[in-house]
């Protein structure tokens, strides 16, 4: 790369020697400079000893050694120097296409040249090649060859080095021919010497037209043509001598050149803002689309197949997929799109996380990722991959329930990379695909719930009857033919008629007290009459273990809360009496911030969970009924607890 840099720099400057003068050491323009600086752009400041072995060769050894090592010296720091400046103020950006690139290539040029010109001119003084007259005057046209130099070769092969694609319709293409055309013309006829800038239209056409690549060839062009018509003695800027020809050379190649760049710059700024709004609106269009979808309640394979087409034709991908991170380590595709067709990971297909590349780096961070080259993944991977012609890929993580569900991800061919940030624009998509997910989910546990509700009350009802059949009826019935008996003896035996009458009264008693009974599993009268304090002291006294209760709010709640309080706590003690195996528990009840919250602890062996069928789902359906939630920590071997909020507002005692 150094040699080729070297060869590049030696052309260079020997076409640049062509207009030389003051004994072959001055000359107009200085085409290295321009060569030199971009090859470091590209390639990096670690090519500089190309630099050095190209100026070495291009030096004349007739002079004085100090000349050839100053200027040497200074030429090799003024390339190195401007390069690492416009890497830095530019980003690496090659393309000029912003005024602000062009104005850092202007201010590193200037800077760079400027070295080279000190370095130079000392150097020819040092070695007696110029008079000290000459000082100034041969400093001034260094510095302007090296500057003009640079505005115009280093900015033709940064735009043509940048340049994404040569294909161009025929009818740009035939403007094109005949912008140059007319560009060529006007430098070469006649008449331009008594209008030196004439050509000026020409290149505010290119500048407009085609960009920092056709502003930079026009003045590339314009540059080369009138530095030779002034060198072979004719055109605009002939003047009485060569000193004043070339610097009205050197004047009007430097404001053609910032002028044509500059205009492109704006252009390209211009163009790249209305794509960039015009992209703005077509991304909320689509995300209109797809959120249209999902508030239909659309199946979730209908909208997983909409985001991925819509996503992919957004960011100008060539595919989309939607992949679910399975418990297993393996990746499930649930949806995708191709412009071509086949997919890379067909729909229903489960491959493992470290096969997918991407969705890797997502699984492990959680954060939107991008990768731009797969070398150094599995073999596999990169083989899918090139097979269909995939170079880079961006994917951004569908989050449910604060955890990583699976990934959007969205693929670009080899030449036609996704553009920067295509990874953050997924996440949009990738919100809507968790807003159905969730929506999905709601319906589900939705349509469980009822089912849950309504065999609920069929088994309540079955409870009910049971405990009527067996109990109370039963002690009725009994009642009822004992009184048909006593009846029957009245008259016969009235003094055991009398006390089989105290024995139906009491059996009448037992058959009233399993009736209460019966009504207080219903809804207990305590709860209503005396309020929640009352009857969750009731419950804590008839626990099995010891159960300490916090102080409760004074104040009445809503009927519907407190009685949800009562059968959580009624049904938490129950749970942890039979499964828990603790020593003690805890309840409490707060309000505040218009919640209720409801907190019952154990000290037993944990491990509980909401599995269906279980009092928990049935607790977790009443809650939530009420709009609230109920959370259950119940690690192994540290007890359980359980937590409950519910929304409420106070209810004024009477």
């Amino acid at each position: 790369m150094v040699g080729a840099v070297a060869g590049l720099y030696y052309g260079a400057g020997r076409a640049g020697l062509h207009l030389a003068y003051l004994h072959g050491t001055v000359t107009a323009l200085w085409p290295p400079v321009g060569v030199g600086i971009a090859a470091l752009v590209i390639l990096g400041p670690g090519v500089w000893p190309g630099i050095l072995i190209g100026d070495l060769l291009l030096a004349d050894f007739s002079t004085p050694w100090e000349t050839i090592v100053g200027q040497t010296v200074g030429n090799t720091l003024e390339v190195v120097a401007a390069a690492v400046l416009f890497r830095r103020l530019a980003q690496r950006r090659i393309g000029l296409e912003r005024v602000w690139d062009v104005l850092a290539l202007v201010a590193s040029a200037a800077l760079g040249t400027l070295i080279s010109a000190g370095f130079g001119v000392v150097s020819l003084r040092a070695g007696d090649v110029i008079n000290a007259d000459e000082f100034g005057s041969v400093f001034r046209t260094w510095w302007l060859g090296d500057f003009c130099g640079a505005l115009v070769f280093a900015p033709l092969i940064l735009v043509w080095a940048s340049h994404k694609t040569w294909r161009m319709p025929r009818i740009q293409l035939a403007e094109a021919v005949l912008l140059l055309t007319v560009l060529i013309v006007l430098i070469e006829v006649p008449s331009q010497r008594d209008v030196p800038y004439v050509v000026f239209p020409v290149l505010i056409w290119a500048a407009l037209r085609f960009g920092p690549f056709g502003a930079a060839t026009a003045v590339a062009i314009t540059s080369c043509l009138t530095v030779w018509n002034t060198a072979q003695g004719s055109g605009p800027f002939v003047r009485v001598s060569i000193t004043h020809s070339v610097l009205a050379t050197q004047l009007f190649v430097a404001v053609a050149a910032l002028t044509s760049l500059i205009l492109a710059a704006v252009t390209a700024e211009r163009t790249a803002s209305e794509h960039a709004q015009q992209s703005l609106t077509d991304e909320q269009a689509a995300l209109r689309r797809i959120a249209t979808l999902v508030a239909g309640e659309a199946a979730s394979d209908r909208v997983f197949e909409q985001v991925t087409v819509e996503a992919a034709r957004t960011l100008g991908a060539s595919a989309a997929s939607l992949a679910r991170f399975d418990d297993d380590g393996m990746v499930t595709f649930v949806g995708g799109w191709s412009d071509a067709g086949p997919l890379a990971f067909p729909i229903g297909s489960r491959v493992p996380v470290e096969e997918t590349g991407v969705l890797a780096e997502i699984r492990k961070t959680g954060r939107p990722e991008r990768i731009d080259d797969y070398e150094g993944r599995a073999p596999e991977i990169v083989a899918r991959l090139n097979s269909f012609g995939y170079a880079s890929a961006g994917a951004a993580p569908v989050r449910l329930g604060g955890q990583v569900w699976g990934a959007l991800v969205a693929a670009a061919p080899d030449g036609e990379p996704l553009a920067p940030g295509s990874e953050r624009r997924l996440a949009d998509f990738a919100e809507l695909v968790a807003q159905a997910l969730a929506n999905a989910d709601a319906y589900r546990k939705l349509a469980a719930s009822r089912i849950r509700i309504v065999e609920a009350g069929d088994t309540e009802r079955r409870r009910l009857e049971r405990n009527l059949h067996d109990g109370a009826q039963q002690r009725l019935v009994s009642l009822a033919l004992r009184l048909r008996m006593i009846k029957a003896s009245l008259r016969n035996d009235p003094q055991g008629a009398e006390a089989r009458l105290a024995e139906a009264e009491v059996e009448l008693d037992q058959a009233l007290d399993e009736l209460r009974e019966l009504a207080r599993g219903i809804h207990p009268a305590i709860l209503t009459d005396r309020g929640l304090e009352v009857a969750v002291r009731a419950l804590v006294e008839r626990a099995p273990i010891p159960v300490e209760l916090a102080p409760l709010p004074e104040e009445r709640l809503p009927g519907s809360v407190e009685a949800a309080i009562y059968y959580l706590v009624a049904e938490a003690v129950t749970n942890v009496a039979k499964y828990a195996q603790a020593t003690c528990a805890s309840i409490a009840v707060e309000r505040a911030n218009g919640f209720a919250t409801v907190v019952v602890r154990d000290d037993g062996i944990g491990g509980a969970a909401p599995v269906p069928g279980s009092g928990l789902v049935g607790l977790a359906d009443r809650v939530e009924a009420l709009g609230g939630r109920l959370h259950i920590e119940s690690p192994p071997g540290e007890g359980t607890q359980l937590t409950a909020e519910i929304p409420c507002q106070v209810r004024l005692s009477r």
